[in-house]
């Protein structure tokens, strides 16, 4: 178990790629974010785009899915929000996302010193290291000293 205590401002995650498939466009969009651009490629095709996209909701939760995996066994209690989503590119079926994410702002609570705020920040890219989508998490970890309430 890693506690806020192990955690070093800056230190990188080290997370694998995330493939974008268009099954996998077309599902989460018929499930989550029905716009004909995710859903329907003859609708996309004549779209902003020019073809079918992923939803930036898809994008941001395939891309958490392997920030998790990369924290390993962090004692988080809770996530207390999210830092500003910016998209820059859209993400189209085949694209290989590569997550940049690092540990930034922690502090330790003043009120309870047994736990600790910290955040995540990431930036990804696809495979031709094109800007996609930065965002960020913030959460409370316990420290090793901390006592369940």
């Amino acid at each position: 178990m890693r506690y806020f205590d192990d955690l070093k401002d800056g230190e990188h995650l080290y997370c694998q790629p995330v493939v974008i498939t268009r099954e996998a466009i077309i599902e989460f969009g018929k499930q989550f974010d029905p716009q004909p651009f995710h859903i329907d490629e003859n609708a996309a095709n004549q779209s902003l785009f020019g073809g079918l996209i992923a939803s930036s909701l898809h994008t941001l939760s395939a891309c958490t899915r392997v920030v998790v995996e990369a924290q390993g066994n962090v004692a988080i209690l809770s996530g207390v929000g999210m830092h500003e989503v910016k998209m820059f590119n859209p993400v189209r079926p085949g694209d290989i996302l590569h997550v940049n994410a690092r540990w930034t702002d922690l502090n330790q609570s003043r009120s309870k010193p047994d736990r600790g705020f910290a955040s995540i920040i990431c930036k990804v890219t696809n495979q031709q290291k094109e800007p996609v989508i930065e965002y960020g998490y913030r959460y409370l970890i316990a420290c090793q000293n901390f006592v369940m309430p």
